[in-house]
């Protein structure tokens, strides 16, 4: 089983080409590639489980009207379950000088709201399907694609019961969930692999 977070893979996915020169978007192979690749290195012997994907909208921003689609599309992908919650209204930033601290919820340079949201319900999610598949004897290998430090004691739990988590992530990012899973495998050596179909610096 593969359970990914998936703004937080997204984001680090886009960063990660910038850095190393892609022209336009180089998109993730979520359909066949993307499983296929991670269950090949972690374990070309395994049964593939189902991908499991955890994503967050903003109800009021257009852009985000495509990325439903698309979230709804990936959910008919085979072996795919995708959760999607709407994004909830977080508190306006403040100002940090002392004895101001008023609220700035107007941009200074453009004159345009400053809307902030949070998303809410992913992480408990994400580890809630992940402690309770384990328990329950769905897997006994699972593979993480997440950087968040707040999962290492589910990852540290279900360790103790010897379910083997491999994390799946960036090189040099979220070294304290890396060490806390199994083992762990790079999408930088991956890469090869993931876009194999020559996709690299394709614009969406």
């Amino acid at each position: 089983m593969i359970f990914v977070d998936f703004w937080n893979a997204q984001l680090s996915w886009n960063e990660w080409h910038q850095r190393n020169g892609a022209r336009g978007t180089v998109r993730i192979p979520w359909e066949h590639r993307f499983p296929q690749v991670l269950v090949q290195r972690v374990d070309p012997g395994a049964i593939y489980a189902g991908t499991y994907v955890y994503a967050s909208y903003h109800p009021s921003q257009g852009a985000d009207h495509g990325l439903r689609r698309f979230l709804h599309v990936m959910d008919g992908f085979t072996g795919y379950n995708v959760l999607v919650k709407e994004r909830s209204p977080r508190s306006p930033a403040r100002c940090p000088n002392p004895g101001c601290r008023q609220p700035i919820s107007i941009c200074p340079h453009c004159d345009r709201p400053i809307e902030r949201t949070v998303e809410k319900g992913i992480d408990t999610a994400l580890v809630t399907d992940l402690i309770r598949f384990g328990i329950d004897g769905h897997y006994d290998r699972a593979v993480l694609v997440a950087a968040d430090a707040d999962h290492v004691p589910a990852v540290k739990f279900l360790g103790g019961r010897m379910k083997q988590i491999t994390h799946a992530w960036f090189r040099g990012q979220a070294s304290e969930l890396r060490n806390a899973c199994w083992n762990h495998v790079h999408f930088d050596d991956l890469m090869p692999d993931l876009l194999a179909d020559g996709s690299v610096g394709r614009a969406a």
